[in-house]
């Protein structure tokens, strides 16, 4: 492979995490506001940040801070996932085996991946980029262009994993070849991505 770096998105990309994360923020809602997600939040949960989310949430509907939900939100996501467990993508451990150099880049916070410590080594990434590293967040893209200057890498030498239309226009607005992974995506972005696989063992092939 061409590539010495691979920049891998988190949520929906090494764990499929969307499900869980969308029972949370509507329980999180439930439980400060009382009522769940609504359409138009639905709308907004769709590919932003959460740091956004959280923003969005507080300026909606007022009474809390945005960093008490997101508090909330960790307490909450971190007790669903203990409980039900998360899938782990197809073909990630390969992938880390055979790439030289790897990255996180996510709109998440690290509180927020961290609860995933058991399941993911985190040690064995070289830098990871999360919402508390940036100003402006996928699809801008400064996440990408940071991960980059980190690693001291050029884009042309890096390929990204993204599930989500906003990431994939970050990491390719960033040089960066792109691939859509289809393994969890609830939509297909195969047209916006330069590429696209079921699974990361594609990838290799």
């Amino acid at each position: 492979m061409r590539y010495r770096a691979a920049l891998l998105d988190f949520d929906n990309t090494i764990l499929g995490t969307e499900q869980g994360n969308f029972k949370a923020f509507h329980d999180v809602l439930h439980d400060i506001y009382g009522h769940g997600m609504r359409v138009d939040d639905f709308i907004y949960f769709t590919g932003n940040s959460w740091k956004d989310i959280f923003k969005y949430i507080s300026k909606k509907y007022g009474k809390v801070s945005p960093e008490y939900i997101h508090k909330r939100f960790i307490t909450i996501k971190g007790d669903f996932f203990s409980k039900h467990g998360v899938r782990i993508a197809d073909g990630f451990h390969e992938l880390m085996e055979r790439v030289e150099i790897k990255a996180i880049v996510t709109g998440s916070s690290w509180a927020e991946i961290e609860v995933f410590s058991d399941i993911v080594d985190f040690s064995r990434f070289d830098t990871i980029v999360t919402c508390d590293d940036f100003l402006n967040g996928k699809p801008h893209p400064e996440p990408y262009l940071l991960a980059l200057n980190r690693l001291n890498i050029e884009a042309t030498k890096s390929f990204a994993v993204e599930d989500s239309r906003v990431g994939i226009t970050s990491a390719r607005s960033a040089g960066v070849f792109t691939y859509f992974l289809k393994e969890f995506a609830d939509e297909d972005h195969t047209a916006i991505a330069d590429g696209a696989v079921d699974s990361m063992r594609e990838i290799f092939l």
